[in-house]
């Protein structure tokens, strides 16, 4: 997947209002390209300029089934027809796209399952971006505030992000948290902790 792959995809998502509208989209997309740098910071991810392009497209197409239901599926078999089509010149990968769909298909729900002919071709990969997408998910809701930013750390196999809001965050924490078991579980960590702070951080 290189950048005029990408161009393509984000082109596509505006055409569909980005199923619940560009807010939350975009929010999506800016939360988990920072879990995406923290991690790489951590030393938890290595620097892949194709995965963070992969997690960028995925984060702007997750709701794109919306308003039908259950969203995830019809996002999934929508993009699973349409994504090969548009690149059909310049295809996108096997395992980019792979990742990309069940990034997509798992963001609703941690579904382990085959859809279609879609084989997930690199699960390790696979499991790792779709994680970031649930909690950055979690992390914004439509009838919140939006949170400013977030800071990683880790100690003894504890990962904790410290979630930066002027407004109270308790329910999206709650839903970020109740996301995290794949993230848990994709990098091998003790718990996933979350903390709420009004503090300004400037990275």
């Amino acid at each position: 997947m290189h950048a005029g792959h990408l161009k393509i995809l984000k082109n596509l998502a505006e055409s569909r209002n980005y199923g619940r509208g560009p807010a939350h989209a975009f929010q999506v997309s800016r939360l988990s390209l920072k879990i995406y740098d923290e991690l790489v910071r951590l030393k938890l991810l290595s620097n892949n300029p194709e995965d963070r392009m992969i997690l960028e497209a995925s984060a702007l197409l997750h709701d794109i089934g919306h308003p039908q239901e259950p969203h995830h599926e019809v996002g999934f078999d929508f993009l699973a027809d349409e994504i090969p089509r548009l690149t059909s010149g310049d295809p996108i990968s096997n395992g980019a796209l792979s990742a990309l769909l069940s990034s997509v298909l798992w963001h609703h729900e941690r579904n382990y399952l085959k859809r279609g002919s879609i084989e997930i071709i690199d699960r390790d990969r696979t499991e790792k971006l779709a994680a970031l997408i649930r909690v950055a998910d979690g992390l914004d809701m439509i009838t919140q505030p939006a949170i400013e930013n977030i800071k990683l750390s880790i100690e003894d196999g504890r990962l904790r992000f410290v979630v930066l809001s002027k407004h109270p965050v308790d329910l999206q924490i709650e839903h970020a948290r109740s996301k995290s078991d794949l993230m848990k579980k994709a990098f091998a960590l003790q718990d996933i902790i979350f903390e709420h702070s009004e503090k300004h951080t400037t990275s």
